[in-house]
């Protein structure tokens, strides 16, 4: 069992996540660790002590990432198109995370989990709140955010660089036009 942080320590791994989402937003996934660590205002092996290689400060950046816009779904619930929104807002986050994809996608499967149940949590009460209000098919079920989210994903992983924000846009118009309710039938 692990124990909690205590609050100094807490503060320190919270600013070298906020200084490695910058540094790699800035300059990519290969962004120099220790300029991570000064940015953040510790040292080195403050850093080496939160994460232990470039691989694990990725997944940790992108978790907090997923925590954000969990938070950020939940302030919106009141909106019928929530789900809509979270899926324009994950399609961002993967557009703009594209660096990171390439350091967490050979991770094990279990390194991989908390991704998948973050974002399966932030897109579940989203999709109910739609769904209720009739904005997204009703047959949609919350494993299928998984493939909602592998779907909008693609572009960041695969496609070259210049490219991947048409393609993710792209992509994101084919899903919402397949989440949305048909009409009836004439």
């Amino acid at each position: 069992m692990t124990r909690p942080l205590r609050q100094d320590a807490a503060e320190r791994r919270e600013k070298l996540l906020q200084a490695a989402q910058a540094a790699f937003a800035r300059d990519g996934l290969d962004a120099p660790l220790h300029l991570i660590a000064e940015q953040a205002g510790v040292g080195r092996a403050t850093l080496y002590r939160n994460f232990a290689d470039r691989s694990e400060l990725a997944l940790a950046v992108f978790l907090k990432q997923i925590d954000d816009l969990a938070g950020r779904t939940r302030a919106r619930l009141d909106d019928p198109d929530v789900f809509i929104w979270f899926l324009e807002q994950m399609t961002r986050l993967m557009l703009d995370s594209a660096g990171l994809s390439s350091a967490i996608r050979d991770l094990k499967d279990e390194a991989l989990a908390p991704i998948r149940q973050g974002l399966k949590a932030a897109g579940a009460e989203a999709l109910a709140v739609s769904q209720a209000a009739g904005r997204v098919r009703p047959d949609l079920s919350v494993e299928d955010i998984r493939v909602l989210a592998l779907m909008l994903g693609a572009p960041s992983r695969t496609a070259p660089a210049k490219a991947r924000e048409a393609l993710s846009l792209r992509s994101l118009a084919l899903v919402l036009d397949a989440v949305r309710p048909r009409g009836e039938a004439a």
